[in-house]
């Protein structure tokens, strides 16, 4: 018997557990972290981890890497909780000088939030780091060019797009509309989306990272012109598939979001909504564009 293939089995088995719990556990903040989203029309860091993740396998990072953009994207905001309505819905050049100096505190909270435990040293720096721009001119320590993370270089951009094109005056809870035409809703963002993707290109090797904003930029112009050749339909748990978009957001009974709209559905997400489903929290047939 060659018990060093099943050391190395039973090995690659733990691992794997690991990081699964990891993952699972990086979820569960990312859950407390959505409290802080409200006022977005759709999944706010859902969309930064899933698009960051996209990025940085296009650049070419490695899987450990990858994983930890994830979890950044995911977490990025937690040093949000408990902030106030105002600092929630406006944007920073409407804040007062007291609010801005507030909002610009989460990134260290998110930090020491989870620099408490050694799995999440990695992404609380990642975290720490996420409003840095190139010149030096983001916060909260000033850094530049080669000082800033790569991971964080990632997740200002995404996270810049996503408050341009998502954020809203008012609470999706009390606005919570389906998206009922993907031709409509590409031509309603279509100036949103013009003067946030010419400010990226505009700041980029000045604020942000040049090949970030061009790997970005594909993938984004791909997804829009894609979403508006689809339809939008209600299907039952057992057709829907990886990759097809939820169409407007599912909560259960208590609250919590389960599926965002404008996310898409992948392996962990279609085992999540059936759970949900067969415990009765969301309906049978749910709302997707494919």
């Amino acid at each position: 018997m060659n018990h060093s293939i099943n050391i190395e089995s039973l090995i690659d088995d733990l691992s794997s557990q690991l990081a699964n719990s990891y993952y699972q556990f990086a979820n569960i903040l990312s859950t407390i972290a959505e409290t802080t989203e409200k006022y977005y029309e759709e999944g706010h860091s859902r969309f930064v981890s899933d698009k960051s993740a996209m990025i940085a396998e296009q650049l070419g990072m490695t899987d450990e890497d990858i994983m930890e953009v994830k979890i950044a994207g995911l977490l990025h905001d937690i040093g949000k909780i408990g902030f106030t309505e105002p600092l929630l819905f406006k944007y920073p050049t409407e804040m007062t000088q007291q609010e801005y100096l507030n909002y610009t505190k989460h990134s260290e909270f998110g930090y020491n939030i989870l620099k408490r435990s050694r799995l999440f040293n990695n992404i609380a720096e990642i975290i720490y780091q996420h409003h840095e721009k190139l010149d030096g001119s983001g916060f909260p320590r000033h850094l530049t060019k080669e000082n800033i993370h790569p991971a964080a270089k990632i997740i200002i951009v995404v996270d810049y797009y996503h408050n341009q094109i998502a954020k809203t005056k008012r609470s999706r809870l009390e606005t919570n509309t389906s998206i009922t035409n993907t031709n409509q809703y590409i031509e309603n963002s279509n100036d949103k989306f013009a003067a946030t993707m010419n400010y990226l290109h505009k700041k980029k090797g000045i604020l942000f990272e040049s090949k970030v904003v061009d790997t970005f930029t594909d993938i984004i112009v791909n997804e829009r012109k894609m979403l508006g050749s689809k339809m939008v339909v209600k299907l039952p748990i057992n057709i829907l598939e990886s990759g097809m978009i939820i169409a407007e957001d599912y909560y259960t009974s208590y609250g919590m979001l389960i599926a965002a709209k404008g996310e898409r559905i992948t392996k962990e997400a279609f085992k999540c909504i059936q759970r949900f489903i067969e415990n009765g929290e969301l309906p049978s047939k749910i709302l997707v564009i494919k």
